[in-house]
């Protein structure tokens, strides 16, 4: 009688552990942390990034920085902004790619102003300091902008970067 019970019970539990979607691996999300995303790390030297293999192509340079395509963003010739004085200085994450606060391509404003409290709105999005780094702040590209700075809270987020605040390369229409 013993028996009966155990096999009925190791049948319960592995019938909830496949229910429960424990027993299936799901894929990870990209995630653009404060450091970086897919080995390139901000402030990353020249060298370092080169042989990160993430870099693609031949860089064109704008006096002041290298900016690179990369393996995630190959027809974006503005991935990677390397400045020759400080590394890497920004970097933008593929679309797939997430803030480790959950903000990536199709979030809200309104989700941006909940998740970063000193969001600051600008002519193509907004900024906001990376949580626990003072010197860097994320760009959250918005879709609609008419060059003002105003965004209803239902616009969307079209791309994400991760930026130094010592950012010594000219700015390109962002």
């Amino acid at each position: 009688m013993k028996k009966s019970y155990v096999a009925t019970g190791l049948a319960v539990v592995s019938a909830c552990v496949a229910l429960s979607g424990v027993a299936q691996a799901s894929p990870a999300r990209a995630v653009l942390s404060g450091d970086g995303y897919h080995g390139l790390k901000l402030g990353m030297s020249e060298a370092g990034a080169k042989n990160s293999g993430v870099l693609l192509g031949t860089p064109w340079d704008d006096g002041t920085c290298d900016r690179y395509q990369t393996v995630d963003r190959p027809d974006d010739q503005r991935a990677v902004a390397l400045s020759h004085q400080l590394g890497v200085v920004e970097e933008r994450a593929p679309r797939s790619a997430r803030t480790p606060e959950g903000i990536g391509a199709g979030s809200t404003v309104a989700q941006i102003k909940r998740k970063y409290a000193d969001a600051q709105s600008y002519r193509n999005g907004f900024t906001a300091r990376v949580p626990g780094y003072a010197d860097r702040f994320y760009t959250f590209w918005v879709e609609g902008s008419d060059g003002s700075g105003n965004y209803p809270d239902s616009a969307k987020v079209t791309d994400i970067a991760l930026s130094s605040v010592s950012f010594d390369c000219p700015l390109l229409g962002d």
